[in-house]
């Protein structure tokens, strides 16, 4: 089952954790060059020292070195090393090589004034590191006097010198060491707490939806209570708790509407129930009456005519609701209304018909055919003999059809009575003494119309003239 707290806990912690871990990579990376760098820069400076302790003059080369200055070169503790190279012939060593059986330490392929470092195993065993060196030992300044024009050729003459110093760097290891298990240690840290605080974060961020999913669970269509209070609720739920309100608005509309609707299917239906159970039982009171055995069976007949008709009109809206896709084709609207007209004025009552007749619409002809013909028969039957019926059409300015079926009603209607029109089984005779009508025939127009997309609506002139107008 899909989890939006786990899902978005599980993102978050995995984009934050990786986006930290990152930085706190290219940090671990950046600190320990920085140190590496820092340390080869103290060897550059220590070397370059060393170098400019050497002076050459027109006799000889001196190294001005003073043990007791630098005792890393002397002592046993933590010991670093040095060695010097004049013609290619030891010039100068550290005593911390002369402690050891292995006193030399490597010579490098290197340019003149140029340098390299690179790591070895010291004389005493430890990692080390060596910088490596070729120069030209530098000439006291009281001597350049002396040499004056032969400066350029003393300096050319001059025999190169090699420096190597080497250090241990195990305690530098053991500081990258340490850096990179703070490292380890600081991207645990941060994926735990990120997992233990974006899953609070979106626990406490989806504290809303639970509350409003409490709220559902109170709802009721059968009590006051069938609506969720927007008051303070985030923003971002109140157009869904909005959407939620209307949903329930007109399922709790759909459900009064389904209570009426199974109430007047049984009053309906118990009503010629009741005269069958009724005649049954005075015929075999009466089995000797000649006139009531006669008439029994036409009124049997005749009841049960109603019923099944009752019950194709229920069968014929359960059809039209059944949310089928009809197929389409162009109709012609004229020829329909004038099949239709024949088929259902038995009363040859005058209708006029105003209608183009080359006018064609792309519908469904069977759907059509039913939605006229109910608003027909509707219109001859609840019209007074003697009054005349209108059919006319027009076209509007975006193309779409307009049907108005119009005739004069023996009825007056209001608005509210008008907006039950189209509800399953109500009539205006509230006590239902019609045995032809069942209220059936309009809630099937209005279901037809919604599965093709044709409009409908009805509205009721101060002369009662009644007008059914179709949009296709």
């Amino acid at each position: 089952m899909n989890s939006i707290k786990l899902k978005h806990s599980r993102y978050l912690t995995l984009s934050i954790s990786t986006l930290l871990v990152i930085i706190l990579l290219l940090t671990d990376i950046g600190v320990d060059n920085w140190i590496s760098n820092e340390f080869d820069r103290a060897m550059t400076s220590k070397s370059g020292f060393l170098v400019t302790l050497v002076e050459e003059d027109l006799d000889q080369v001196e190294f001005h070195f003073a043990d007791e200055f630098m005792p890393e070169f002397s002592g046993n503790n933590d010991p670093e090393y040095f060695q010097l190279w004049r013609d290619n012939q030891v010039f100068e060593r550290s005593k911390t090589l002369e402690l050891f059986e292995e006193n030399h330490l490597p010579k490098l392929d290197v340019e003149l004034n140029k340098a390299k470092i690179t790591n070895i195993i010291l004389p005493d065993g430890r990692s080390g590191r060596l910088y490596f060196t070729k120069f030209k030992p530098q000439i006291d300044s009281d001597d350049r006097q002396v040499l004056g024009g032969l400066k350029q050729d003393f300096i050319h003459n001059q025999k190169i010198m090699e420096l190597a110093y080497a250090i241990s760097i195990e305690e530098l290891e053991q500081i990258l060491w340490f850096v990179d298990i703070i490292f380890i240690l600081s991207s645990l840290t941060v994926v735990f707490a990120v997992r233990l605080i974006v899953f609070k974060v979106v626990k406490k961020g989806l504290s809303p939806l639970e509350k409003l999913n409490t709220k559902l669970k109170s709802v009721n269509l059968n009590s006051n209570n069938s609506s969720i209070s927007t008051h303070n609720l985030p923003i971002e739920l109140t157009p869904i708790a909005n959407g939620i309100n209307h949903f329930l608005n007109e399922n709790k509309i759909l459900y009064s509407r389904e209570k009426r609707i199974t109430s007047d299917i049984a009053h309906e239906l118990k009503t010629p129930i009741a005269e069958l159970l009724n005649l049954t039982e005075v015929s075999i009171k009466f089995p000797h009456e000649q006139q009531l055995n006669n008439d029994y069976k036409a009124e049997v007949l005749s009841i049960s005519q109603r019923l099944k008709n009752i019950v194709n009109g229920i069968l014929l809206l359960q059809k039209s609701t059944n949310g089928a896709q009809l197929a389409k084709k162009q109709v012609n609207i004229s020829q329909l209304l004038n099949q239709i007209i024949l088929r259902e004025n038995i009363n040859n009552r005058v209708i006029k018909l105003d209608v183009n007749p080359h006018i064609t619409a792309l519908t469904n002809d069977i759907a059509l055919e039913t939605i006229l013909s109910n608003l027909i028969s509707n219109a001859i039957f609840y019209s007074p003999e003697n009054s005349d019926i209108f059919i006319a059409s027009a076209l509007t300015d975006d193309g779409k059809i307009t049907l108005m079926i119009s005739n004069i009603s023996v009825y007056q209607y209001d608005e509210v009575e008008l907006q039950h029109f189209f509800e399953p089984l109500w009539q205006k005779d509230s006590s239902r003494t019609s045995s032809d009508r069942y209220g059936l025939g309009l809630a099937i127009v209005k279901s037809y119309c919604d599965n093709i997309g044709v409009d409908v609506s009805v509205a009721m002139k101060l002369d009662n003239t009644l007008t059914f107008t179709l949009t296709i």
